[in-house]
Parts: structure tokens; C-alpha cells; sequence
């Protein structure tokens, strides 16, 4: 298990990395290939996705088209080190700081439980495993609504030059149904049944 982790840490500061030395140009050209090529129908669906932090890929102009066709937004929201919720979220409100450095919708928004997740990471496989960020955020709360009962679609968002090999996975690690680039949308064999309602 040793190994394991060691090799998705060099993985992950590998993928990173690459991530970062994308120039200003080509990553503002693939938040908006995101929505050029928008691939999902959501309308009357609640569709978490992420304020961009860093180098990330930015879903903002996605994100406006999402809600143009009417989906309901939203963002997660850290409550401590270990619990992470979503929020509603409409373009007109305010973000305020809601933990690891990024933004979200304040108190006052309701929780809600999304029907597809936009998930950032840190690198993705052909196999449609996911490299967070070494929290476990995303793990545990899919982890916990998947005990409930309750199953999103699991999207991962990412430069196609995030892809790194297959690794050993670890049990808690959720795999993606699908990742969107500025490539477009790929759909792993795991997640053909759960992004089938979402797709055009």
C-alpha cells in the first residue's frame, strides 16, 4: 500500500507540474473549449461544479451555459478539514471563502445533493481513475452520499495533459464515470449507465 501511495504523490506532482507550465493563452482557450464543445443536457438537474484555483481549468463559461439551460448550480463548501457539503449557487451571488483556498456560496444557500458532480484533480487514467489533491475531500463525501443511497455521475475536469498512467488504486479511491478536456467528453466503461441521462 506503501507504494501505492507513493506512486500516485509522484503522479500527482508530475501531472501538476504540467499543469502549471501551460501558458495564460492556452488555458483561458480551454475553459472556453468547455463550452464550445458543452456535451451534457441538463436542464432541471443540479450540477455541482468548482471556482477554479491556481492553474486549474476554469468552468465558469461551462458553467453559464449550464445554467442557461437550466440546471441547478452548485459548489462545495468545506465545514472543517474533513466535511465537505454543496451549496446552491447562482452566477448573481456572491462567492466567499469557503476552505483549501477557493470560493463558494455562503450560509445562507442551501445544501442540496447534486445529480452530476464537475469535479477538478490533480491527474486522470484511461481507466478513469482520479488523483485529487491528497485530501480526500471528493472521496468522502461521494463516499458518504453513495451510503445514503444517492449516486451522481462523477465528472473529472482537466487538461488532457493531466492524464497520467494506470496506478494501483487504494479502496476509497471513486472512480470517474467520465472526463471532460477541451479534448471533449470521454466516458469510461464504469460510468456508461450513469452520464447516459446527461448526455445529448
Amino acid at each position: 500500500m506503501a507504494l501505492a501511495i507513493s506512486n500516485k504523490q509522484s503522479l500527482r506532482e508530475q501531472a501538476l507540474a504540467r499543469r502549471d507550465d501551460l501558458s495564460s493563452d492556452l488555458l483561458a482557450r480551454a475553459s472556453q473549449a468547455l463550452a464550445d464543445g458543452l456535451p451534457f443536457h441538463v436542464a432541471g438537474k443540479t450540477v455541482s461544479a468548482y471556482h477554479a484555483i491556481g492553474s486549474e481549468l476554469d468552468p465558469g463559461a461551462l458553467t453559464q451555459c449550464l445554467e442557461r439551460q437550466g440546471a441547478v448550480l452548485a459548489l462545495p463548501v468545506l465545514l472543517d478539514r474533513e466535511t465537505m457539503v454543496f451549496r446552491r449557487w447562482e452566477h448573481s451571488h456572491t462567492l466567499v471563502p469557503v476552505g483549501f483556498g477557493t470560493l463558494g456560496p455562503d450560509a445562507d444557500q442551501a445544501e442540496v445533493l447534486p445529480d452530476l458532480v464537475l469535479a477538478p484533480l490533480a491527474a486522470f487514467t484511461s481507466a478513469g481513475q482520479r488523483i485529487g489533491y491528497g485530501k480526500g475531500h471528493y472521496d468522502r463525501c461521494l463516499a458518504k452520499m453513495h451510503a445514503s443511497g444517492h449516486h451522481p455521475a462523477l465528472v473529472g475536469v482537466a487538461y488532457d495533459q493531466q492524464e497520467v498512467p494506470v496506478f494501483e488504486v487504494e479502496p476509497h479511491d471513486i472512480p470517474l464515470d467520465g472526463v471532460l478536456t477541451p479534448s471533449g467528453l470521454r466516458v469510461f466503461d464504469q460510468g456508461q449507465d450513469a452520464l447516459l441521462p446527461f448526455l445529448r
